[in-house]
């Protein structure tokens, strides 16, 4: 059933789409896609409506819509009630809501959806097991149809199913990157703060022009929108953001990157960490006066548009592990991207 009591809000502020074409997601293969593509699903926004645009199938429409499933040949063949799209996460990890959105899909929307998970190495294929992530569940048209899930396993690979055809304009899978310890060797240094190692934001003094999340994406930001920046101040304080790391571990180098920030960078930055355990954290106690921060790197100047890189400037003892990050900037502006290399403890990721 779809919750009520959540909003799109609840998960895009706390967790990472994970099959967001932005981090790599990609829809692989579909049962139909006879007006409109299944690659639409993992794209940005909420699709867009082109009325009067025609072209040979129909109505243009910027989401995954399949043929009306009466009389259809390979329906009857198989004996199914629904059509498939299957999807690879681009940041495998733990899933913690869904949102099948079907925006501008009013009189060919799919009536019901179910999600299945799985967890392969390289490609899925007919031996592939399937896990039952969303029962069907009643959509409706034109909205916003967010789900939460209740499985904690980690997963690679999504099916979606729509019943019994229609349309569906866009499909996130909210959650956390879950790291693979195999892909690293023995004293290798790792970004503690990737999203595709788990990192997120979940705090900041001001986020109204873009969200803190954006600081731990892959790459470095296309434009000034693809980073993390406040309004202008006008008093004496300064603005911060928090970054919670995906995996624990001592801090060994930050890089810190302006990029496309020119007339509005920081005039400074510092960075501080805690350590903070606990299952039941929140954005109240994550900026209670009660956390204990310890200064990794003193105020330094910035300048636009460029990597700043650090290494010498870390004052934090080398063996001191740290699981959050909070980055301050003097007295407001906007950063792209913020890295924390380290070593991790990789205890705390298998306990």
């Amino acid at each position: 059933m779809i919750n009520n009591e959540i909003t799109d809000d609840t998960y895009a502020s706390q967790y990472i789409d994970l099959l967001s074409e932005r981090v790599g997601g990609r829809a692989l293969s579909c049962s139909d896609e006879w007006f409109a593509e299944c690659s639409n699903l993992v794209k940005a926004g909420r699709g867009v409506f082109k009325e009067g645009h025609f072209v040979d199938t129909g109505q243009w429409m910027d989401g995954w819509e399949s043929r009306r499933s009466y009389g259809r040949k390979d329906r009857i063949a198989s004996g199914a009630e629904y059509d498939w799209c299957i999807l690879r996460l681009g940041i495998t990890g733990v899933i913690y809501g869904f949102d099948v959105d079907t925006n501008h899909f009013r009189g060919n929307a799919s009536e019901f959806v179910m999600v299945e998970g799985a967890n392969v190495v390289g490609e899925v294929d007919e031996e592939t097991t399937w896990t039952e992530l969303l029962t069907k569940s009643a959509t409706d048209a034109h909205s916003q149809n967010l789900f939460s899930c209740e499985n904690r396993d980690v997963w690679t690979h999504l099916r979606l199913r729509m019943y019994p055809d229609g349309g569906i304009a866009r499909f996130r899978a909210y959650g956390k990157g879950q790291i693979v310890k195999e892909n690293f060797i023995e004293g290798e240094l790792v970004d503690l703060a990737s999203v595709k190692n788990g990192g997120r934001g979940i705090a900041a003094s001001d986020m109204f022009y873009s969200s803190p999340s954006n600081l731990v994406m892959p790459e470095r930001g296309i434009n000034m929108g693809d980073g993390w920046e406040t309004k202008r101040r006008r008093d004496q304080a300064n603005d911060w953001a928090i970054i919670e790391l995906g995996l624990q571990g001592t801090i060994r180098k930050v890089l810190l990157d302006t990029a496309h920030f020119k007339g509005n960078f920081p005039d400074r930055f510092s960075l501080e960490a805690a350590n903070i355990s606990g299952t039941d954290i929140t954005s109240d106690t994550i900026t209670s006066d009660k956390v204990q921060w310890q200064t990794i790197i003193s105020a330094k100047p910035l300048y636009s548009d460029r990597e700043h890189l650090f290494v010498k400037e870390i004052e934090a003892a080398i063996e001191t592990e740290f699981t959050h990050v909070r980055v301050n900037i003097f007295p407001d502006g906007g950063i792209s991207r913020l890295r924390i290399w380290g070593l991790p403890n990789w205890q705390t990721i298998e306990a």
